[in-house]
């Protein structure tokens, strides 16, 4: 079936051009680009599936077996080596890998009475498993194992607030430079933090050092009667949220730390696009009652406790 009937438009600073229609359909059942590339021709001027023939009719059958580049070995019965046929050793860097492959596989002994399958050779029982990917990306390389993922994925937060964390600590979200770069904003817009008016804005800025945030965050310490000194980055800050309140206080500040830099976000963008502004005091006050839901979700409050929670909530911890 071919798909021509398809009319598009390209965005120029952000408002679509004049509909076109395409000159040539989609067609179904082979993929675009296919035809060329095996035609194509390389070296002496020759198609590619005829440098490489095996190979080609290999890829060409999902039913091929490794058989295809074995050949016997005159000099060793019972033994085979590997043909891999390929014309385009004419090239050093090609016949080094061919090199390289042949005594990689060198090794490698077959019984036909036993069905091919694939196994996870890091795993003792052959299956992959993603964590067995990352120890052995970790230890292979001396890579220090990041904290972050413990402070995110697994956290009793809904599942939006969770992966706004993942991208905050990654310095991912889009803020005003970002959003002028993709036109979003225009070009003459200033890319300071709309609250302070001071700094370039970006992640760490808006989430915890400008002035308007750092305020937001020294009331909520005062509101749990800590003294804390924010990190200099959003990974250490949430390492903090769930490790260095307390046992008892981090259960809780699992919920107010993503809830609040959620909050701020939030607002942000209802002052970027709506021009909408939410108060210091109005903003603390939704932070703490969207916390006290979800710890009450959780039961770790009762419905009942919403005068000691929003006056003294660390009576909660004892």
């Amino acid at each position: 079936m071919c798909i021509s009937n398809i009319k598009f438009a390209v965005l120029v600073n952000g408002s679509p051009s004049r509909e076109a229609s395409l000159n040539r359909g989609l067609r179904q059942g082979m993929a675009m680009g296919e035809k060329k590339l095996v035609t194509r021709r390389w070296e002496n001027d020759r198609p590619i599936k005829d440098l490489f023939p095996t190979l080609y009719e290999s890829c060409r059958d999902k039913f091929a077996t490794v058989n295809k580049f074995r050949s016997l070995d005159p000099l060793l019965s019972n033994y085979s080596k590997w043909d891999f046929n390929l014309v385009h050793l004419l090239l050093l860097f090609c016949s080094m890998c061919h090199d390289n492959l042949a005594t990689m596989l060198s090794h490698v002994v077959f019984d036909d009475l036993v069905e091919d399958q694939v196994e996870w050779s890091v795993s003792s029982t052959g299956v992959f498993s993603v964590s067995d990917a990352i120890y052995t990306l970790i230890h292979s390389n001396g890579v220090i194992t990041p904290t972050w993922p413990k402070v995110i994925w697994g956290n009793n937060v809904p599942t939006k607030v969770m992966l706004f964390h993942w991208i905050a600590i990654h310095n991912c979200i889009p803020v005003k430079d970002v959003l002028i770069k993709r036109h979003i904003l225009p070009a003459s817009q200033s890319n300071v933090c709309i609250w302070c008016l001071e700094d370039t804005e970006t992640t760490i800025d808006l989430l915890l050092h400008c002035k308007w945030s750092f305020k937001i965050w020294a009331e909520l310490f005062s509101w749990w009667n800590v003294s804390w000194v924010i990190p200099g980055s959003i990974e250490a800050f949430s390492f903090d949220w769930f490790f260095g309140m307390g046992i008892k206080a981090s259960k809780y500040w699992k919920l107010i730390g993503p809830a609040t830099i959620w909050a701020i976000w939030l607002d942000h963008n209802d002052f970027i696009f709506n021009g909408k502004f939410t108060c210091c005091s109005a903003l603390i006050h939704n932070i703490k009652l969207k916390t006290f839901l979800w710890a009450s979700n959780l039961n770790l409050c009762n419905g009942n406790q919403s005068h000691v929670w929003e006056h003294n909530p660390s009576l909660l911890c004892f």
